[in-house]
């Protein structure tokens, strides 16, 4: 499945990106994807609020969780976020499909 993560970086891995590049950095993803049968697709550097995103593919959500936790432990991030890609259309037809949903106290 196709994840993204968003990250910033924390005082602490913005110190380390001063002694690293961007070549270590998706190295090092790599290498830990690798581990877990995931793969890197891309990943980009940004200006503003947050620091990297990347677009992983990994087996599911839980892995996705997992390589979460361990970047965060690292001390290297302040924020973290997983957002997985999702179908829209799936979304769509399921919502209409429901129909409505009936207010608490309207039932």
């Amino acid at each position: 499945m196709k994840i993204y993560f968003l990250g910033a970086y924390s005082d602490i891995g913005l110190q380390g990106m001063m002694q690293s590049s961007f070549e270590a950095r998706k190295g090092a993803v790599e290498a830990m994807l690798e581990n877990v049968g995931g793969r890197l697709t891309s990943m980009s550097y940004l200006q503003g609020p947050y620091d990297v995103i990347a677009e992983l593919e990994v087996d599911s959500y839980e892995t996705a969780s997992g390589l979460r936790a361990t970047m965060m432990l690292s001390g290297g991030w302040e924020e973290m976020l997983i957002l997985p890609a999702m179908d829209i259309n799936k979304a769509l037809e399921t919502a209409k499909k429901a129909g409505g949903y009936t207010m608490p106290g309207s039932e």
